[in-house]
């Protein structure tokens, strides 16, 4: 099977893809997204979503906050804008095409180059 025509949840997301969806499930949250919570809304096994959250937290797009023993997660100004340019350029890729697969002339067969070319 090529890669086209998986369906989307069969495909490995990219790190901006993922770092989008756990963004999203945070603020859904606002400002009380325990790991749990987030692993449940993200898809994601907790033990991964561990690791993105600290690149997360290192980017400066999420912040943490310790309050009665549990830790809490929200959305950065900066996580807010990551979202926003995120959103935006998904909508540009969607509308150029870019999400299927390149366009291929009827009839037209690949080009095969030798190794004398």
């Amino acid at each position: 099977m090529d890669g086209w025509s998986r369906e989307p949840s069969s495909r490995r997301r990219e790190p901006t893809d993922l770092f989008a969806t756990i963004l999203e499930v945070v603020k859904r949250h606002r400002g009380r997204a325990r790991i749990t919570r987030v692993s449940y809304g993200a898809g994601m096994p907790v033990d991964r979503l561990r690791v993105a959250v600290e690149r997360l937290l290192e980017l400066g797009l999420l912040s943490s906050q310790e309050d009665d023993g549990h830790v809490y997660y929200d959305v950065t100004a900066r996580g807010q804008e990551f979202l926003d340019t995120y959103w935006k350029m998904k909508a540009y890729i969607d509308v150029l095409g870019a999400t299927d697969a390149p366009p291929r002339r009827s009839g037209a067969k690949p080009r095969v180059r030798s190794p004398h070319d």
